[in-house]
């Protein structure tokens, strides 16, 4: 409820109108996005250091298993400087909006960090002594470099271009920290169809509770090193493995497709070929779920990465086909012309006309 003297309403409704009245493009297209689709946004175009914390910037943080309606998560605007208190302990002054004041409040919170000055919980009531422990992000809200509304730079806007669905069968992302704000990152484009799904950052992760879980990922021994050795039901061609990752960070998920695997919960890594390995070996419990393999319906559209075969896809294109989503794979290959005609159609033919999945460029 707004009027001449109050503000009423829960915290992205009071982001939502402060958007709409500096104009500044929503989420994902939304209507009135909730706390979640902020946090989603600044995943990917943010920070999460409590050094870029400045007055004017976006803060969110989410609820791993968002409810349909309800409450999300948090979202709120930074409106001062962060204030040491303590080691890894710093007082930050908000404007937010939350049910304990009633609505609209000019008020401090506390942040917590590690050791290496990322923001890793917050006490969002000082009255109380509680510490929420998750990923927090923030990013100007007037950004002169990344739009709000995809979350990809603005020379490469895609608003507009496709429509927010729900997903259907669970899958969880989990990213090697060197993967984000890539200008060729997939995430960004899985979120701009499914802007809930759920984006672990890190190399070490606690165990995901879930008897169904599967790992998209070749059938593969780990070495201590974190080299692998193919198992039977995988195989090594040119460097590339099966189900994971290019040596040069090119994305690839190739194999057959299991029938049950639509209805499975999955869990995708993205990272480079290297790093998913490494990741593998250090987390005991990733290298022991089930593996799922996949078959693609036609050569890669990742016309910016060298394919090394016809049956290499991305990340994108192979949440696409685990969703039965068309929409997807058409706003993948959006995404890839747009990419084309920044770079020049002449460079692009020069460049990768001897690719396997090179396609002349409409003129």
């Amino acid at each position: 409820m707004v009027n001449s003297t109050s503000i009423q309403c829960d915290c992205s409704g009071l982001i939502n109108l402060l958007c709409d009245r500096l104009l500044v493009p929503k989420p994902y297209d939304l209507k009135k996005p909730r706390a979640v689709h902020y946090f989603a946004i600044l995943q990917e175009i943010g920070s999460s250091h409590i050094s870029q914390v400045k007055p004017g910037n976006l803060m969110a943080w989410r609820k791993e298993n968002v409810p349909k309606s309800g409450d999300s998560g948090h979202v709120l605007l930074v409106s001062g400087e962060p204030e040491r208190l303590e080691e890894n302990v710093f007082r930050l002054e908000v404007i937010d909006s939350t049910k304990v004041l009633s609505g609209l409040a000019q008020r401090e919170i506390c942040l917590h960090t590690n050791a290496q000055g990322s923001v890793i919980g917050v006490q969002l009531h000082l009255s109380e002594t509680k510490v929420k422990r998750c990923p927090i992000y923030h990013a100007p809200l007037i950004n002169s470099r990344y739009c709000l509304g995809c979350g990809l730079p603005k020379k490469l806007c895609l608003c507009h271009q496709v429509e927010a669905n729900r997903l259907g069968a669970s899958i969880i992302i989990l990213r090697h920290p060197g993967e984000r704000k890539k200008t060729l990152s997939t995430v960004s484009l899985i979120k701009q169809r499914y802007p809930e799904v759920l984006v672990k950052e890190g190399e070490i992760f606690n165990p995901i509770r879930h008897k169904d879980f599967s790992l998209l990922f070749p059938d593969a021994d780990l070495d201590a090193s974190g080299r692998t050795a193919p198992s039977n039901n995988s195989w090594v061609n040119d460097g590339f493995l099966n189900n994971g990752f290019t040596n040069n960070g090119s994305e690839i998920i190739t194999g057959r497709i299991d029938p049950q695997v639509g209805q499975r919960s999955l869990i995708l890594l993205d990272a480079t070929w290297r790093k998913a390995k490494r990741m593998l070996y250090e987390n005991t419990w990733l290298a022991a779920l089930p593996r799922v393999s996949i078959e693609p319906r036609a050569v890669s559209d990742y016309l910016l990465r060298k394919v090394p075969n016809s049956t290499a896809l991305s990340t994108v294109e192979v949440f696409a086909m685990m969703q039965n989503d068309l929409v997807l794979q058409k706003h993948f290959r959006v995404f890839m012309h747009k990419q084309i005609e920044l770079m020049g159609k002449e460079k692009y033919e020069s460049n990768y006309r001897d690719h396997i999945n090179y396609t002349p460029p409409v003129r």
